[in-house]
C-alpha cells in the first residue's frame, strides 16, 4: 500500500508540473504550440478526435463534432502521460477504493466521480435508460466490486463513448443548447467536461476565460475552450 501511494503521489505531482509546460509565450496558439513543441501528443490527440468524430458520425449521433472537440484537450494529455496513466490504472484497480474516484482513467482522462454522475442521471432519465443500456448502473459505489468494474468500464474507449454521449445529452437539454450553433454548444459543452457538470449557463459562461490547461490551478497556460473550438476547426477542414 506504501508503495502504491508513493507511486500515485509521483504521478499526480507530474500531472501538476509537466516539465514541457516552463517557458511558454503568453500570447502562443495552443495548438500551434503542441503541434510544433509535443508533435506526437497533438498528432494522436488529432488522430483519435477524428475516429471519435467518424465513429459517432456513422451512428448518426447529432453532436459528433462536439463530443470530438471537447476530449480534444485530454487526449493531449493522455498522450503525453500514457504509460503513468496506464500503470495508475492497474494499481488501482489492486487497490480500489472511494479514493479512486479522483483518479482520471483513460484516453478521454474520464474521473470514476464524473462517471457516477452520469449514471445517476441515467437512471432517473427513463429515455437515457434504454439509449445507454451498457452504463446503466445507477451510480453505485457501495461495494469494491463496483467500483473496480465502474474503473474497467472507463478504460474501454467504446464505454467512455458512451459516457461522454450520454453526458452531452444530458448538458444539452438541461442548457437548452440544441438550437444554439456548434460553437456555443462547444463553449458550454467544453467548459462542463473540463470542470465538471453543471445545470446553469451563468456557472458555466463564468468559466470561459479560464486559462488552466494543461496544469490545473497551480500554473495558468491555456484556455481549455479554445483548444477545443480550434480542434473543431481542424476536424472539419
Amino acid at each position: 500500500m506504501k508503495a502504491c501511494t508513493r507511486f500515485v503521489f509521483a504521478v499526480l505531482l507530474s500531472l501538476s508540473f509537466p516539465l514541457w509546460a516552463s517557458g511558454l509565450k503568453d500570447k502562443e496558439e495552443p495548438l500551434e504550440y503542441f503541434r510544433k513543441e509535443r508533435g506526437s501528443d497533438y498528432e494522436y490527440a488529432m488522430k483519435t478526435a477524428s475516429e471519435i468524430f467518424n465513429v459517432l458520425k456513422k451512428q448518426n449521433y447529432p453532436y459528433a463534432l462536439e463530443a470530438a472537440a471537447i476530449v480534444f484537450p485530454e487526449l493531449l494529455r493522455y498522450h503525453e502521460f500514457q504509460n503513468d496513466i496506464e500503470t495508475l490504472f492497474n494499481e488501482l484497480l489492486a487497490v480500489t477504493s472511494e479514493e479512486s474516484d479522483g483518479f482520471s482513467i483513460g484516453p478521454m482522462q474520464m474521473k470514476p466521480v464524473f462517471a457516477v454522475q452520469v449514471e445517476k442521471i441515467i437512471a432517473l432519465n427513463p429515455r437515457y435508460k434504454s439509449k445507454y443500456d451498457s452504463i446503466n448502473y445507477n451510480g453505485d459505489t457501495s461495494t469494491v466490486d463496483a467500483r473496480r468494474k465502474r474503473l474497467v468500464r472507463l478504460n474501454d474507449l467504446s464505454l467512455q463513448l458512451e459516457y461522454l454521449k450520454a453526458f452531452i445529452d444530458w448538458e444539452i437539454e438541461v442548457l437548452n443548447l440544441g438550437s444554439e450553433n456548434e460553437e456555443t454548444r462547444i463553449l458550454f459543452l467544453s467548459a462542463a467536461y473540463n470542470f465538471g457538470i453543471q445545470d446553469s449557463r451563468e456557472k458555466l459562461r463564468a468559466l470561459f476565460d479560464k486559462e488552466t490547461f494543461p496544469s490545473g490551478k497551480r500554473r495558468l497556460y491555456f484556455n481549455y475552450q479554445r483548444i477545443c473550438l480550434d480542434a473543431a476547426i481542424e476536424l472539419t477542414d
